[in-house]
């Protein structure tokens, strides 16, 4: 198991996705796709690399009927008793085709064999189900970040949109996401490219300074319904199985 994925650092993960600035604003940029798109009450969603289960349970809240996927037990041991989640590999799903009307993608893409991962969601996905995911943009920004948490690429935004085509599934909306903050993801890319230091003073920010990056990010996506950034430190999209 790669150090990034210990139960250790799964707990972190799990507290810093109710408070960390990132979280915030990626949580804002996916409920805004899911409700632009009609995700709602008594729709079947699928999430796969649920982790500890925070989106499953805000689908929950809105009525779905959600199954999560991940393929570490460590964030799925809590969620058994609450959630109906299965242990697999997100490249062979256990499910029989069109079996959902959208899937969660959030940041697994770039930890997997992309293409036969994006197989498996036209497959499992019924005709006209939408797809939402989130990647690590840019290339050119990979550091220590990137080698620690698993990463096997960042995406260009054409790469992104090429290999969605490929797969069979028709893009409906692609964004940036931090584009208010890209100049400071920039410098701490930069500084931390071989080391943990910067990776780990930026998932440690004060609370004052964080409820401020927060509320950036969060205003950066519910503008974003309205302004096409030209840049950011993510890409979100959303597709669908036509």
């Amino acid at each position: 198991m790669s150090p990034a994925f210990t139960s250790e650092r799964l707990a972190q993960l799990a507290r810093m996705e109710q408070w960390h600035f990132w979280f915030v604003g990626r949580r804002a940029l996916v409920d805004g796709l899911l409700d632009r798109h009609g995700i709602g009450p008594e729709l079947r969603i699928l999430d796969l690399g649920c982790g500890t289960g925070l989106m499953l349970r805000r689908l929950e809240a809105r009525g779905c009927q959600v199954v999560g996927v991940d393929m570490r037990p460590e964030g799925l041991r809590h969620l058994a008793a609450t959630s109906p989640v299965v242990q697999a590999d997100a490249t062979r799903l256990p499910f029989t085709a069109d079996s959902f009307d959208a899937l969660l993608l959030l940041d697994i893409v770039e930890h997997v064999d992309d293409r036969a991962l994006l197989a498996e969601v036209r497959r499992v996905l019924r005709p006209g189900g939408v797809a939402v995911l989130t990647v690590p943009a840019f290339p050119w920004l990979w550091s220590y970040r990137d080698q620690a948490a698993g990463h096997l690429r960042r995406y260009t935004r054409r790469r992104l949109v090429d290999t969605l085509a490929q797969a069979g599934l028709v893009v409906r909306e692609v964004r940036y996401y931090q584009f208010f903050l890209f100049p400071a993801v920039v410098l701490a890319r930069w500084l931390g490219r071989r080391g943990a230091a910067v990776r780990d003073a930026e998932e440690r920010p004060g609370g004052a300074l964080n409820a401020v990056l927060a509320r950036l990010n969060h205003m950066e996506a519910r503008l974003g319904r309205y302004v096409p950034w030209p840049w950011g430190s993510s890409l979100a999209a959303l597709c669908v199985k036509e």
